[in-house]
């Protein structure tokens, strides 16, 4: 079922901002784009073509609408690896996209990657540290499935890469990778000990990346979530800069999601003009401009933030 534009929808914002999360995933989880996206964050296929690593990923990479945490249940996901892990006694999580990957070299490594799209980048903690703890899952989560108690070095090595969409200014047009090393205390550590068993990346983008970033994911990732380009002018620079074949489905959902942004935007300036308040009408659109769609939710029905967006802005 096509979704309407807000000319002819009366739209719930938080049914739409759920909508529009999971036409950006649908389209990351894309091979032809996660395989741009694995060549700049993963070591063991750095040296590949990018045919080459969307060969290797097994299956239809999962995805899920948004995320769960432990007490809730995901809402709609494409048949492919679970995206819900469930450890006894640590309750569940969910993540945006997961899948696995097969290295192409004579050794045949078995990799598991999750891809995360994060419009926050201050959501009140520190991204990294919510990085690690979704290693942590993909990691205690193949017991049993990839490796057992006498044989841990069965063990997958993961990756969580995070896609963040409104980084600051200085970490813009960025990728920054955490990893394991060792570090000798006292004596020389001679043995070749396997312990590079997770990574976490970050891709820093915010509202001035566009297609003309500092490598060709960031102008890769900078058109596909664009609220300034049209379907259209997306799918031109795609395929033409970057050679990236865009599908019929592909093209439906840049539309779908384009669709989307405007009826948020809209709907929460259609509440400021029921408010009769002017000044809340220039907040949400500051706030979209600056790409805090999820600002513009809450301060719609929460007060007091909208107090504290208004003194932010000056208004």
């Amino acid at each position: 079922m096509k979704v309407k534009t807000y000319l002819g929808n009366a739209i719930d914002v938080a049914g739409d901002k759920a909508k529009y999360d999971g036409e950006a995933k649908k389209l990351t989880s894309d091979k032809n784009i996660l395989a741009w996206i694995v060549k700049y964050t993963v070591e063991e296929l750095k040296d590949c073509t990018l045919r080459e690593i969307a060969d290797c990923i097994e299956g239809n990479p999962e995805i899920a609408e948004i995320p769960v945490y432990p007490g809730k249940r995901k809402t709609d996901a494409i048949t492919g690896m679970s995206m819900e892990d469930k450890v006894p006694g640590e309750g569940e999580v969910f993540y945006d996209i997961r899948f696995y990957i097969v290295t192409p070299k004579e050794e045949r490594i078995k990799l598991i990657l999750n891809v995360e799209i994060q419009k926050n980048y201050y959501p009140g903690y520190d991204l990294v540290t919510r990085a690690i703890f979704y290693c942590a899952r993909m990691l205690s989560s193949q017991m049993d499935t990839e490796f057992t108690a006498d044989n841990y070095d069965e063990i997958k090595k993961v990756y969580s890469i995070w896609i963040c969409l409104d980084s600051p200014r200085c970490e813009a047009d960025s990728i920054v990778r955490y990893h394991m090393m060792p570090e000798p205390v006292v004596g020389e550590n001679t043995v070749n000990h396997r312990y590079d068993l997770l990574t976490v990346v970050m891709i820093g983008l915010n509202e001035n990346s566009s297609h003309a970033g500092k490598t060709p994911l960031h102008g890769i990732l900078g058109t596909l979530y664009s609220d300034e380009l049209t379907p259209e002018e997306k799918v031109d620079i795609l395929s033409n800069r970057y050679g990236i074949e865009t599908t019929a489905e592909m093209k439906e959902d840049m539309r779908q999601m384009c669709n989307l942004s405007d009826a948020i935007e809209e709907k929460g300036i259609e509440k400021g003009i029921e408010k009769g308040k002017e000044r809340i009408n220039n907040l949400y659109r500051k706030l979209k401009k600056d790409g805090r769609t999820n600002d513009v939710l809450k301060a719609i029905d929460d007060a007091d933030y909208q107090k504290q967006l208004l003194k932010e802005y000056e208004l």
